[in-house]
């Protein structure tokens, strides 16, 4: 019960997030090309980004791929986690938000705490699948 619920909090991260991206891609891509590194890789990560957070809502929804929803869930999150982290911590002068109208109001310390709560219970849910014994991602 605990892993279902889990799972359903992170689709309702990960639904609209994704959905925002694709509805608003060209918002969303010079969103990224004005972040703080290459316009190749904000280019790449602009088309990789949608596609791999739209696998990450098929595999948490897929019982049998439920672990590699989290994995991929939990990845995704420390990526975001720690590039807010990093900005927090001054690494770049300007950091412009390429964040999607799901949390775009957010500030940049709000969306680090709000990453963090997502990681957290991503990571929770790898925790309990583990303890569960279950590799499909079954649990009672």
């Amino acid at each position: 019960m605990k892993l279902k619920l889990i799972t359903l909090a992170l689709l309702t991260l990960w639904i609209p997030v994704s959905i925002d991206k694709w509805i608003n891609f060209e918002i969303f891509q010079n969103g990224l090309i004005r972040q703080p590194f290459s316009d190749q890789l904000g280019q790449v990560l602009s088309y990789l980004l949608p596609v791999v957070e739209t696998a990450t809502i098929i595999l948490l929804v897929v019982e049998k791929w439920r672990k590699a929803g989290l994995l991929l869930s939990t990845a995704l999150m420390a990526v975001f986690t720690s590039y807010i982290g990093l900005a927090l911590l001054g690494a770049w002068d300007k950091l412009p938000c390429g964040c999607g109208s799901v949390i775009s109001q957010l500030t940049w310390k709000q969306h680090f705490f709000f990453n963090l709560a997502f990681l957290l219970l991503s990571a929770y849910g790898l925790l309990n699948l583990h303890r569960s014994g279950a590799a499909g991602g079954k649990t009672a």
